[in-house]
């Protein structure tokens, strides 16, 4: 976490406390869990049906060891704003991000051997639970190894490192890489990449085609991304230079000058829309969900751990960039992640105390939403008929989009076309014994991009095993 104020900071930051309303009188806030399940929650996410993944790190920023994190599922069965049930649904090290899709659950984490205490990786992988038991099937499966640098970690612990993830409507995963950078990231094709500093790494959910979206920044802990893939995200100032928080429009390709042009090469790096002084960014997402008053949305959300406090940045277009307004929103103490469920339920996770190494007795999640909130429970994708899917591409709630561009319904006419339909279900069940033995038991057209679509007439995808 980016825990290093000045001094002028933190008084900053106290001021901040002391002003700002806790709440906005529209809304209501309810605990949704305490420290007895929820202790030092580094991360959390929401399942577009409601159910909340919380990553539990009793390490903290700075602590070592191995059996100290855990991700737990939490549920709210009565819809009354408190999990009345909870699990265990993986036991894992430093969680630091999570996206839940489907039944499965996208991790960023370390690995630290039981035997030696020592961390060997820190990697983005994926997590399923086929039978909805809220436990993960199995171990984690890799999708990028070593996503950090290494003998930092082993000597600091996870603090300043590879925080967090969130998905573009565009479907790429995007990991937010903390100010050590990463030495031989790896997808799962072995491409590999460096970053000298932090930056934007970008990753198919397969684990495909890594990338780095943009470079120069120091220690970002999250990224907020619009509809039209927009990224926004709140990191430090330079090194010696007071750590203040620069908002800034993530452009793909950018170069935002750390470790080696923010100070004397300020004219070859995209400037920051704004410093905003003292403060510890953490969580974001960009909010845009209809149940909620029309003066929250189509904004960034940006956790501030140094503050206490959720902020609102009022964005407006400036030519090829914007500028900016930002606004106290929810007070949350030492407020580390933020996201909503398919029914506008706002998840806030607060490390409230918990210091640099974890707190079994610290730490808890907040729920909030509109007093006029009125339960409505996300649909079952798979099941609506086609013009159900349609109408829930163009909803105005960012999650719905989201959770729906995966869907595809096909009619099979398999009186017409036996063989066709024949092949189409055995290749994508893993059960034609005509292919090559890499395409056994393997769902052939899981992570193909299709990349020609013409309504009524076709839709065309590649062969999947190739990397062009």
């Amino acid at each position: 976490m980016n825990t290093r104020l000045l001094l002028p900071s933190l008084l900053y930051a106290c001021v901040i406390h002391s002003t700002a309303q806790a709440l906005p009188p529209e809304l209501e806030q309810t605990r949704f869990s305490g420290p007895d399940i929820t202790p030092s929650p580094a991360c959390l996410c929401a399942h577009p049906k409601g159910d909340v993944f919380v990553g539990v790190d009793m390490l903290g920023s700075l602590g070592k060891g191995a059996g100290k994190g855990k991700i737990m599922r939490l549920r709210d069965t009565n819809n009354d704003g408190k999990a009345d049930e909870n699990v265990v649904f993986a036991n894992i090290d430093n969680p630091r991000g999570l996206i839940a899709v489907g039944d499965k659950l996208y991790v960023l984490h370390t690995v630290i051997p039981a035997d030696t205490g020592v961390m060997t990786g820190m990697h983005l992988s994926v997590l399923t639970d086929a039978n909805g038991d809220g436990k993960a099937d199995g171990e984690p499966k890799r999708l990028i190894k070593n996503v950090s640098t290494l003998l930092h970690n082993q000597k600091r612990g996870a603090d300043h490192t590879t925080n967090s993830i969130r998905m573009g409507i565009d479907g790429w995963i995007y990991i937010a890489v903390g100010d050590f950078g990463m030495v031989d990231a790896e997808d799962v094709d072995g491409k590999k990449i460096t970053i000298l500093g932090g930056g934007i790494l970008r990753v198919r959910p397969n684990g495909k085609e890594m990338e780095v979206y943009t470079h120069g920044l120091r220690n970002i802990y999250d990224v907020a991304i619009d509809p039209f893939m927009n990224i926004f995200t709140r990191g430090n100032t330079n090194d010696g230079g007071g750590w203040n928080i620069r908002f800034i429009h993530q452009i793909q390709s950018g170069e935002y000058g750390y470790p080696v042009l923010f100070k004397n090469f300020t004219d070859e790096i995209i400037p920051a829309l704004v410093d905003v002084g003292g403060g510890s960014g953490t969580g974001a997402i960009f909010f845009q969900e209809p149940g909620w008053p029309k003066k929250y949305n189509n904004v960034p959300m940006m956790c501030d751990w140094g503050r206490s406090q959720l902020i609102i940045h009022r964005i407006k277009p400036d030519g090829p960039s914007f500028t900016q307004t930002p606004e106290n929103f929810i007070k949350c103490s030492q407020i580390s992640d933020v996201d909503v469920d398919g029914s506008g339920r706002l998840y806030l996770s607060a490390w409230a105390g918990a210091g640099y190494k974890g707190n079994p007795k610290k730490g808890y999640v907040e729920r909030v939403v509109p007093k006029d909130w009125k339960y409505k429970p996300f649909p079952d994708l798979a099941k609506l008929p086609s013009d159900g899917l349609i109408n829930s591409l163009k909803s105005p709630s960012s999650t719905t989009r989201l959770h729906n561009k995966g869907e595809i319904q096909l009619k099979l006419t398999f009186d017409k076309t036996p063989v066709t339909v024949a092949n189409f279900v055995s290749l994508e069940e893993g059960t034609n014994r005509q292919v090559d033995s890499t395409f056994t038991e393997n769902a052939y057209y899981d992570g193909m991009i299709f990349h020609r679509v013409s309504p009524d007439v076709k839709i065309q995808g590649g062969y999947s095993m190739l990397t062009v």
